[in-house]
């Protein structure tokens, strides 16, 4: 009863001071409503950077080579890079993993007519790059074992390059040029933007027409492949990463890496910095409790008669402490509930901003409101007002009644 009491004081004195009470808990209003949006906007970067990877698919693994790795002195015994039978050597020998694609970039122009773009990233792939990379041909068709087999003069291209070689947006059939060699188009991939870049100026060809009729050789830039159902990216991760050493004689010579693993760095950066940011913007949090503490000095002086009233009736020392104190804590607590509200407002405002300006993506900047981390810092804020009322709450219940009385 004495709490639900002491509560009910509090909230009638805030009613009572409200200019007062409100510059007071003004620090606090700031401060929990910095910690929760900096929380508000790292969330939105880690879900942000989370979908974006899961466009192109989060369970694909990717093998590079990488000589640097080796130790000094270490040779590279004889490898001088990945090739296609390195794609077949790990479809054999690694239970656990699905499909592969092996994938090399081909430096040339695009040409038609009197067009020519000569920023396109053209890429030399199999048919399974389409699934590993959950790509969408919106035109036309994908390449086919056929295509591959025969080493067809074929291509697929992105929007961007469909749409300034062929204004009327009708590709399907007709011709570009690349390196001096004429391929047919027979897709058109969709559009997909991700983190600043886009698969827009993308041109596919068959890898194994490109490697015969302009590049030579098998060598690849790296190999792409996913986890069987069942399994998950670290166990097929550790599968290829053996057998690669394997076959280089225990050479470190390989990255394998997987676009699972690089979302986990991101969200861990992006959990650090909030932490970090979070715990500077709580600094604000012990100047409202300062302040706390100087509006409860202030309400003691204030209430002196009212103390040795109290305690010349019987009230104890105990009551007098507790009284005090709820009523800091309450203070501080309504500040924090004050500066959540804001916090929600805000991060409204900036998932509606970023959607409309549509920044960084299409969908904007999802800003979901953390419960757990509000309330949290709600909380703190409380401790913060019974910490910083401790002092002035003694000092009320410390007061003897008669000299209480004769205070004016």
């Amino acid at each position: 009863m004495l709490f639900r009491e002491s509560v009910l004081i509090a909230l009638s004195m805030l009613r009572q001071n409200k200019l007062r009470s409100f510059l007071t808990m003004l620090g606090v209003i700031i401060g929990v409503m910095s910690v929760t949006i900096i929380v508000m906007v790292s969330n939105g970067f880690t879900f942000f950077m989370t979908n974006e990877f899961k466009k192109l698919g989060s369970d694909t693994i990717v093998v590079a080579f990488d000589p640097g790795r080796r130790g000094g002195g270490e040779t590279l015994g004889g490898v001088e890079g990945l090739t296609m039978d390195d794609v077949a050597f790990l479809q054999e020998n690694v239970s656990s993993m699905d499909i592969a694609s092996p994938i090399v970039q081909v430096p040339s122009k695009i040409r038609h007519a009197e067009e020519e773009i000569d920023n396109a990233r053209i890429y030399a792939t199999d048919s399974n790059f389409q699934e590993l990379n959950k790509l969408k041909v919106i035109e036309g068709r994908f390449f086919t074992k056929d295509d591959l087999d025969s080493r067809a003069n074929v291509c697929i291209i992105g929007e961007e390059i469909r749409d300034r070689c062929f204004p009327d947006k009708r590709a399907i059939g007709k011709y570009l040029t690349f390196n001096g060699i004429t391929l047919e188009v027979i897709g058109v991939l969709e559009r997909i933007d991700m983190m600043g870049e886009t698969n827009a100026k993308d041109a596919l060809v068959p890898i194994t027409t490109a490697q015969d009729k302009w590049l030579g050789g098998d060598k690849l830039m790296m190999i792409t492949l996913r986890p069987k159902p069942g399994f998950t990216v670290d166990e097929t991760m550790e599968g290829v990463w053996q057998a690669l050493m394997r076959r280089s004689g225990n050479r470190p010579i390989y990255r394998v890496d997987s676009r699972e693993s690089i979302i986990k760095v991101f969200g861990a950066v992006f959990g650090v910095a909030g932490v970090v940011l979070s715990a500077i913007a709580a600094l604000s949090l012990l100047v409202g409790g300062i302040g706390i503490m100087n509006i409860m000095l202030v309400s003691v002086t204030e209430r002196t008669k009212e103390i040795g009233l109290r305690k010349s009736v019987g009230a104890k020392r105990a009551s007098i402490l507790t009284q005090f104190l709820v009523e800091a804590a309450t203070l501080s607590l309504v500040g924090g509930l004050i500066g959540m509200a804001f916090a929600w407002v805000l991060g409204l405002a900036v998932t509606f901003g970023t959607a409309a300006i549509k920044w960084p993506s299409a969908d904007g900047l999802p800003t979901p409101f953390p419960a757990t981390a509000a309330f949290g810092a709600a909380v703190f804020s409380a401790f913060i007002g019974m910490v910083f009322g401790l002092y002035p709450a003694i000092s009320a219940s410390r007061m003897h009644p008669i000299e209480a009385l004769r205070h004016e």
